[in-house]
């Protein structure tokens, strides 16, 4: 039973006496402080150390001074008073009679932190039923929170009335004061140096560990002493009996009791009395039990050096702060102390800086800065500076430098003593750099602005608009700037609700990742009407300096003409297609229908070939334009950019130019059959490199590896060789498995006889194949031959985008070179096999 109720106990409550008992079973639900076990950690450890001693120890903790106490102070709460009653209560409550005398030194301790030493002190309390007199030795003491803040008081006291009213009652008799003195607890001692002997009181004798036989040698007494200190009483006592300092004799020293081995620290007071011949015929004085005051002088003298050692401490931190520091003194502003970086910050030595008044060192400092003094002596509480611009003298001249500062008054003494500190630290570059950072900003959104391509910024999860050009506001949206500024984008197009726009917006946000597709389907209310867009959006996501993610930037381009005439196109091979199928049914009815058949699909291929002739052509003017800004940036803005930016204008002028050699080569090819091209010796290798590069971006998005050996030359047409690698790698990247990287792999070898003799390709000839193999969604079996035909396509075109003509391009390249292609797919993914005729063998040269 007896266990069960003290493992109810909190740990820290634990053999805490009578007090602790009444601590545990109070019921703290209702207090402020709440249950016990969640107490802070430091106030737990001060009430366990108070409860354990034996002193009369007592706290008042927390913002409303809640009291507590432990067993040797209750005895000075009498009868009948405040025990246990004031137990948690607040101290105004407990105190109310007393609050106006001890409430200046508790807020004393609180805010400054030194502790408070009062002796004999009268403040009367109440006690036995009525107010009585009492006078008190105490300490107030500053207890530390878990914050490291201070968060209560610590109260070590002794009361002190009886001693006082005796000492009262002792002044009426200076014979009766002595006597009192001396005798008040105090041991006695009488020493007859003619015979040895030594007599001493029984208070004495107890703290030595003595016999209670009337006399004993001096020698059995001084057992007692410590062996460390006792040459220096024995040396004290003959000096004394030889009559040095008159006889006097005082002394420290320390005893321990044989007994019960209990160690004290000991004054003794006396003197050696002599005869008219000079000899010492008596030595007799007190002694007093000083242990708890060397104690308390020792832990004085520890703290003393604590706080040298602390102060020594913030000496260091302070002169090694890479922050400017520096302290003022008294409304002269007389500086006190400065760091190294504060002096390095002014370009001042120490000694002409420290000790000399602020005025005197600048006298033209400017009016804000005395203001800023004043007002730190004005309202002692801090000031603050966030890139306060100050001119500064540096290297013989004026600079214009930016800082940030705290000025802090350290003490709440007179205006004359008050002491203030002022730590700076200068962001001049990061002002400077910001300010240019906001310049760059400005080009950029004037550049934005005038973009002939439509482009708008949005800020913020809600996508409130933050820029929109011309060509976005007239040609997408239809309205003002002035109606759409800072508005929502949902509220200005509340139709995009139900669209996807707004998510994948929210997405490139939360993820920092951009966003872009083609050939997507937007409808825009204009003038009340819906109007719908086909177009291709890059969303990129806009970064602060701390790397996140703030806003979005959008970029345009209406492509609704070209997708309307695609999808004529596919919709007119869908008709084609159906001939064709109607026409191969009659086959064998009739050749002169089969031939009007071939006839037709001849027919869309010149029409496909003009289709790609004629969007080949209209590229060049946007091409044109990107061209002869990229021009005028590179003649007027190449110094503004930062050296990564020039990296990626570089790569945007050397994209334009391959652009330019496509769209060419497109031209040609569409103008002319293979007889019209000049077949050169061409590496694959080579081809196969600035295919992957110009595929760079896709292949780093999508996380694809490509696994290459060596590839041979061949005789062809260099452009037409990078159409069909682009076409193989373009298809093995885009018909990808989901959460599946792509894996393409290219190698090459020499083909069988077997082979040659089933593609019914020359058999005198020998044939090198080249094989593209992918880990892809592959194609369903039964279409190995319709894949290469003119808009076949083996996928749903709502999930891949294409027309369905890339593979038939790549056929007939591969046959005007005089070789052949075929594909397989096995469920892992498609093979390619590309044939083609060795150099020497088909063109009669030599590698």
């Amino acid at each position: 039973m007896i266990e069960k109720e003290k493992s109810a106990v909190p740990t820290f409550l634990r053999d805490g006496g009578e007090m602790g008992r009444l601590i545990s079973a109070k019921d703290w639900t209702s207090h402020e402080l709440g249950d016990p076990k969640n107490w802070p950690i430091s106030l737990k450890v001060s009430l366990s150390n108070i409860l354990k001693t034996s002193f009369p120890k007592f706290i008042w903790w927390g913002n409303d001074l809640f009291c507590f106490y432990n067993d040797a102070y209750r005895p000075s709460l009498g009868k009948d008073g405040k025990h246990p009653s004031i137990l948690g209560e607040r101290a105004q409550d407990a105190w109310a009679e007393i609050w106006d005398t001890i409430e200046p030194m508790i807020n004393h301790v609180l805010s400054t932190g030194k502790s408070v030493w009062r002796e004999n002190q009268l403040i009367p309390i109440y006690r036995n039923g009525r107010m009585e007199n009492v006078y008190w030795t105490f300490s107030y003491s500053a207890l530390m929170g878990d914050d490291e803040k201070i968060n209560g008081v610590l109260v070590t006291c002794t009361e002190t009335t009886q001693a006082v009213l005796n000492l009262q009652r002792l002044e009426e008799s200076e014979d009766l004061l002595k006597f009192a003195v001396n005798a008040a607890e105090l041991g006695t001692w009488d020493y007859n140096p003619i015979t040895n002997k030594f007599l001493g009181n029984q208070r004495l004798k107890n703290w030595f560990g003595l016999a209670k036989n009337s006399e004993i040698d001096l020698s059995i007494a001084m057992e007692a002493i410590v062996p460390e200190d006792r040459n220096r009483v024995e040396n004290a006592i003959q000096d004394a009996l030889k009559g040095s300092n008159d006889g006097k004799y005082d002394i420290v020293y320390s005893i321990r009791n044989k007994n019960t081995n209990e160690k004290k620290i000991v004054r003794a007071l006396g003197r050696s009395w002599f005869s008219d011949g000079g000899a010492a015929y008596r030595f007799n004085g007190t002694l007093q039990d000083v242990t708890a005051q060397e104690k308390s002088a020792e832990q004085l003298r520890k703290a003393n050096q604590q706080i040298k050692d602390e102060k020594e401490r913030f000496e260091n931190i302070v002169h090694s702060a890479p922050a400017g520091i520096a302290i003022f003194k008294g409304p002269k502003v007389m500086v006190e102390m400065a760091n190294p970086t504060f002096l390095e910050i002014i370009e001042k030595e120490h000694e002409q800086f420290v000790g000399r008044e602020l005025d005197r060192i600048f006298p033209h400092i400017r009016p804000e800065i005395k203001s800023l003094f004043t007002e730190v002596f004005t309202k002692r509480k801090p000031v603050f500076g966030k890139e306060f611009f100050l001119p500064i003298r540096r290297k013989g001249k004026i600079e214009n430098a930016y800082f940030n500062f705290i000025l802090h008054p350290i003490n709440d003494t007179f205006d004359d003593f008050l002491e203030i500190m002022l730590i700076t630290h200068e962001v001049t570059e990061y002002v400077v750099a910001r300010n240019a950072l906001e310049e760059k900003e400005d080009q950029f959104k004037n550049l934005v602005l005038q973009s002939p391509v439509a482009k708008a910024i949005f800020r913020g999860n809600d996508l409130r608009i933050e820029m929109a050009n011309n060509k976005m506001l007239d040609h997408f949206w239809g309205k003002t700037w002035k109606q759409v500024a800072g508005k929502r984008l949902i509220d200005v197009f509340p139709e995009l609700n139900e669209q996807d726009y707004i998510r994948i917006l929210r997405q490139v946000i939360t993820t920092g990742k951009a966003v872009r597709d083609n050939d997507s389907k937007s409808i825009v209310i204009k003038a009340e009407k819906a109007t719908v867009f086909y177009v291709n959006y890059v969303y990129l996501p806009l970064r602060e300096m701390d790397g996140s993610v703030s806003g979005v930037m959008i970029t345009v381009t209406d492509v609704t003409n070209e997708f309307l005439a695609k999808e004529k196109l596919i919709n007119f091979s869908k008709e084609l297609e159906d001939q064709v199928e109607q026409r191969t049914k009659l086959l064998n009815k009739a050749n002169n229908d089969l031939e009007s058949s071939i006839k037709q699909l001849e027919k869309a291929n010149d029409e496909l070939e003009s289709f790609a002739y004629i969007s080949s052509h209209d590229l060049q003017e946007p091409l044109r334009k990107i061209q002869m800004f990229i021009s005028r940036i590179s003649e007027h803005e190449a110094d503004n950019l930062s050296q990564k930016g020039k990296v990626f204008f570089d790569k945007i002028t050397e994209s334009a130019k391959r652009m330019r050699r496509l769209i060419d080569d497109l031209l040609a090819f569409s103008k002319a059959d293979n007889d019209g091209f000049e077949f050169e010796k061409t590496d694959l290798n080579t081809v196969m490199d600035r295919v992957l590069e110009d595929r760079f971006e896709h292949i780093e998005l999508s996380g694809a590896k490509i696994d290459q050996t060596d590839l041979p030359s061949i005789y062809g047409v260099p452009f037409q060789m990078r159409q069909v690698f682009d076409n193989l790698i373009g298809n093995a990247l885009k018909f990808a498995k989901e959460d599946v990287p792509p894996r393409i792999q290219i190698s090459s070898e020499i083909a069988t006889l077997q082979e040659i003799a089933d593609l019914n390709l020359t058999q005198e000839n020998r044939y090198i194949k080249v094989l593209i193999r992918d880990n892809g969604i592959g194609f369903p079996k039964g279409m190995e031959h319709k894949i290469f035909e003119v808009f076949q396509r083996t996928h749903n075109k709502s999930h891949y985008s294409g027309t369905g003509i890339g593979l038939a391009i790549v056929k007939k390249i591969i046959v005007a070179h005089n070789g052949a292609i075929t594909a397989s797919s096995e469920g892992k993914g498609a093979v390619f096999t590309i044939y083609f005729p060795e150099i020497a063998s088909e063109f009669g040269i030599s590698n």
